[in-house]
């Protein structure tokens, strides 16, 4: 488990509080956050496509917020249930690819391809656990997850260096995969 998923999160989460109380005292249903999330990245990969930082910026910044929050807004309902988690990691993908292909679609050749391997090697962290939980076992393992991707395309196009966020998340995305096939190897050939 990375470090800001381990250390972060329940700071976060306990900071979020007073809105999580305001969301769950208004029924808000934690799947409408999690549909709201996956529009918010859609349209901030419209702008990613279209060069439009700024906003690119402040969508998917709302796509990821949201995401960070439909979980604990579930648990603070008590409304956690199996349809909630499908519902939650299969936006995620598709929350992961679009952006990717924004920036591919609007690139030069390299950073195109660049752009697509990041996506790949994205994927293949997340299927690694999906696959390893799917055979009964644990895999919650990896320097570079899904926040750590996030905030790294975040803080590129802030910053306007989108071709080293895209080098990070790749190299990043490559690691933890290899992390994440050496430690299932690990468990099963015990």
């Amino acid at each position: 488990m990375s470090y800001l998923v381990r250390e972060l999160k329940p700071h976060f989460e306990r900071n979020i509080q007073p809105l999580l109380t305001l969301l769950s005292k208004a029924h808000v249903d934690p799947n409408v956050i999690t549909l709201l999330g996956l529009v918010f990245v859609i349209v901030g990969s419209f702008f990613l496509y279209m060069h439009t930082y700024f906003w690119s910026f402040v969508f998917l910044a709302l796509g990821g917020f949201a995401d960070a929050i439909d979980g604990a807004l579930a648990r603070k309902n008590g409304s956690k249930n199996e349809f909630g988690a499908f519902l939650d990691s299969l936006t995620d993908r598709f929350s992961d690819a679009f952006p990717l292909i924004a920036i591919s679609l609007s690139s030069e050749k390299l950073f195109s391809f660049i752009s697509l391997l990041a996506l790949v090697f994205s994927f293949g962290v997340s299927y690694a656990r999906a696959r390893a939980e799917g055979l009964g076992h644990e895999l919650k393992v990896g320097l570079f997850e899904r926040p750590e991707r996030w905030i790294t395309l975040l803080l590129g196009i802030l910053i306007g260096a989108i071709e080293l966020a895209l080098m990070v998340i790749l190299l990043g995305s490559f690691i933890t995969l290899i992390q994440r096939v050496y430690a299932f190897k690990n468990r099963t050939s015990r």
